[in-house]
């Protein structure tokens, strides 16, 4: 076996896109751990919003490729030579894949170079025919949850996958608690509208239908006909139609001052200081939930879907209240209980805030550059 972890590799990232995004994010904490550990690190990527960031941490990017999101685009495979160039002229020692796509084409390039590859999976794929025929998950698959192990398991089978090793998502928990320690509360909260006496409920992710706010927004709604002194919060970018689906809901329910739009956050620590509560009312099964594990190292008190790896994170509701998937009643329940306690919401606050320090960024580095090491080796 070779100790990745004393020697320095030549490391390609594979993804999709380079914007706002839960794997951007976790690329962006696990490339800034490896250049910090001397490793040299490419990331190839369509450009987008956080490239400059990569480019910020020393990585390498390749972002003069096309956004492709089928594995039989043309486009994708007009990439294929360009690819196997880079695998050689660059002496690339592993290739660590991202997405159904970036899994493919590594899949076809890689043998050219002589470069072993492997995936991270972060979200619950469909064993569609395209995966039964060509299953291209490399070396081994790193599952970000043990819930989304589970999930492997359970949709391909074990004897349909390469060793699945459970690695968990981490995050630079000192450096986000320093951001956020470093927001004046007040005057963010002033910048947002808010006075002291409102109680703001976080919403921050992606703005698509699975994320769903419209399940937030609803719960809101009942919620302040108890509380009226509440307000909404939503954070992210996304899907622009449902973005306008949104905002119309807003407006059908006569909300339009009580809830504000964020739009794209760069700087989170913001909205994490002005929030009282945060909600993660996701309807598709979350691997993970990057998004609550920043709220929890902010010490917010977290409402999430029973869901997932939500669940798990969230310590089956040790850690925050859990409601129903999709279930607004329940989710609206959720949050006049937080409201009516101060005192829960300072327990499960203190809580989460605790067992965040369980995921650093250093440890999820330092067990997947130990999984490289012994991929390498078995090439060797």
């Amino acid at each position: 076996m070779l100790d990745a972890g004393n020697e320095t590799l030549k490391i390609l990232h594979m993804t999709t896109h380079l914007n706002t995004g839960g794997i951007t994010t976790y690329l962006l904490t696990l490339i800034k751990e490896q250049t910090k550990a001397g490793h040299e690190v490419s990331l190839w990527g369509s450009e987008g919003s956080c490239a400059e960031a990569f480019r910020a941490c020393s990585a390498k990017v390749i972002a003069d490729v096309p956004r492709c999101k089928s594995e039989l685009s043309p486009w994708l495979w007009g990439q294929f030579p360009k690819l196997v160039s880079f695998l050689r002229e660059n002496s690339v020692q592993v290739v660590h894949t991202h997405t159904r796509v970036t899994q493919v084409l590594a899949a076809a390039a890689t043998p050219f170079a002589k470069v072993p590859y492997l995936s991270t999976s972060h979200m619950f794929y469909k064993r569609r025919l395209g995966r039964r025929l060509f299953p291209c998950w490399g070396r081994v698959v790193i599952a970000i949850s043990q819930t989304m192990r589970d999930g492997l398991m359970s949709i391909f089978g074990e004897k349909n996958l390469p060793p699945v090793q459970v690695v968990r998502n981490g995050i630079d928990v000192g450096a986000l608690r320093a951001r956020i320690a470093r927001v004046d509360r007040e005057a963010v909260r002033r910048e947002y509208g808010y006075q002291k006496k409102h109680l703001v409920v976080l919403a921050l992710s992606r703005l698509i239908p699975v994320k769903g706010t419209n399940i937030a927004i609803g719960a809101f709604a009942i919620a302040r006909k108890q509380f009226p002194d509440m307000k909404l919060l939503i954070a992210g970018d996304g899907d622009a139609n449902y973005i306008v689906k949104l905002k119309d809901q807003v407006a059908n329910l006569g909300l339009q001052d009580e809830v504000r739009f964020l739009g794209n956050v760069t700087e989170t620590e913001k909205p994490f200081k002005a929030a009282d509560i945060f909600v993660a009312p996701y309807l598709w099964p979350e691997a993970f939930g990057l998004s609550i594990l920043e709220a929890m190292v902010a010490g917010l008190p977290v409402i999430g879907s029973d869901s997932g790896g939500i669940s798990e994170l969230l310590d089956h509701g040790e850690r925050g209240l859990l409601f129903e998937e999709a279930n607004v009643p329940a989710l609206a329940r959720c949050l006049t209980d937080y409201v009516r306690s101060p005192e829960q919401r300072s327990e499960m606050g203190r809580a989460a805030a605790l067992a965040a320090l369980d995921y650093s960024a250093k440890t999820m580095s330092d067990q997947i550059l130990k999984i490289y090491g012994d991929v390498l080796g078995e090439k060797r």
